[in-house]
């Protein structure tokens, strides 16, 4: 009886496991990329290379990451309409060739801070520029055929693109030496090798021909607009006890706490994979209430109890995959992550309104929210962490995902009546 239940469960969800894996798949292989360059790196090169790509991951956050979500659903509204997503599609366009711009600009203006900050030289400077492109292009690919509904061919480009990257390493360390400045170029190299194969699964009937449209670029730019206050928020939640622990505790402390939080991180990405996944499809059958209440108590009451399992299993094994991988020095990571784990948690109760809300208007609340927690997690780390060492980060960072998640249900449930 179970056993035919559960292969009817995985028939049907059959698209999302696929996504799932090819997805999670592309950020494991993009997740090796600094392990391996760590070993071919003197420490003060990778430390000049983690701090340019930190620039870069910044302004990737703030300026193109931030209108993918705004994208989607307002394609998803247009193929309503249209059929078509060309005028969307335009727009996004517009956004990024700004965002890109406001980056060269900020290159060429800040030169010399950023490399006395980087210690980069300054045609590695100016290379950040072709890394944000190669973002911008792996963005607009992925975000292009999600709004046609090729969620799966999506991932697959994510997924290929890392792979191209490992296999230019490869490359580069077989057949040359491996630089920092050749490292750089990998990033603009990767997606565009990895656009050729895939270009037959772009649906360009929709796509084209590219519409200049004053209201979809003012619909999308507003969105994004609240987006980018989020994402800042995100950014600093991410980054943020990093600052704090600094000012408080040894490196090797700061150490033991990231190797728990990379954990953590992981975990709440695999929640946000699958979010994103439902977002097409809510902004199209927003208005349908028998879909969208089966999405709400059926597929996400399923979801939460996967999740929940998985979490449970990392719960009880984690000290021994942190025992068997890692020296004695990061014993203490497991306890990080099992702290975190239960903010996590309620992230993953709360986590499956968000795409409902997005999609309703909601999002200037839930960006609200957002940075009222940056602000509460700093505080709670800097009231902690001089006390508790880097365990009141974790501490400080499960309490702000706490609060958040609780904070969130409840708005839901005021907004949700119709459901």
């Amino acid at each position: 009886m179970i056993v035919n239940w559960l292969k009817k469960e995985l028939a049907a969800g059959r698209e999302l496991i696929t996504y799932g894996m090819l997805r999670v798949g592309g950020e494991a292989a993009a997740f090796l990329i600094p392990v391996i360059l760590a070993t071919q790196f003197a420490p003060e090169i990778f430390g000049s290379y983690s701090l340019g790509m930190m620039i870069v991951y910044f302004v990737n956050t703030i300026l193109v990451s931030s209108s993918s979500k705004p994208t989607v659903i307002h394609a998803g509204e247009e193929i309503g309409i249209s059929g078509k997503i060309n005028r969307t599609m335009t727009a996004r366009l517009m956004i990024i060739g700004i965002s890109m711009t406001a980056f060269a600009l900020m290159l060429m203006l800040f030169q010399n801070p950023i490399k006395r900050f980087t210690g980069l030289t300054s045609l590695q400077i100016y290379l950040l520029f072709p890394i944000l492109a190669g973002f911008s292009l792996e963005s607009f690919i992925s975000t292009m055929l999600f709004a046609q509904g090729r969620r799966v061919a999506a991932s697959v480009y994510l997924c290929v693109t890392a792979a191209f990257a490992i296999a230019y390493l490869v490359l580069i360390y077989l057949f040359f030496a491996i630089t920092l400045t050749k490292v750089l170029l990998m990033f603009f190299v990767a997606p565009f090798a990895s656009l050729l194969p895939l270009m037959f699964w772009i649906d360009r009937d929709k796509m084209l021909p590219l519409v200049y449209d004053r209201a979809a670029l003012i619909r999308l730019a507003v969105f994004t607009r609240w987006m980018i206050l989020g994402g800042a928020a995100v950014y600093l939640l991410k980054w943020g006890d990093n600052i704090i622990l600094r000012l408080f505790v040894p490196m090797e402390e700061i150490g033991v706490y990231n190797l728990g939080y990379q954990f953590f991180k992981g975990t709440i990405m695999g929640i946000d994979f699958v979010k994103f996944y439902f977002l097409p499809f809510i902004a199209l059958h927003i208005a349908d209430t028998e879909k969208i209440a089966y999405y709400l108590n059926v597929k996400r009451t399923k979801l939460v109890i996967i999740g929940a399992a998985f979490m449970a299993m990392l719960f009880i094994f984690m000290p021994y995959l942190v025992g068997v991988l890692y020296s004695a020095h990061y014993q203490d990571a497991a306890l990080v992550f099992r702290i975190l784990l239960i903010g996590a948690a309620f992230y993953l109760c709360s986590g499956f309104y968000d795409p409902v809300m997005d999609t309703l208007g909601k999002y200037k609340v839930i960006q609200g929210m957002l940075v009222v927690a940056v602000c509460f997690n700093l505080a709670l780390d800097y009231l902690l962490i001089g006390r508790m060492g880097f365990l009141g980060a974790a501490v400080a960072t499960t309490a702000t995902y706490v609060l958040l998640s609780v904070a969130k249900a409840i708005y839901f449930r005021h907004v949700a009546g119709r459901w």
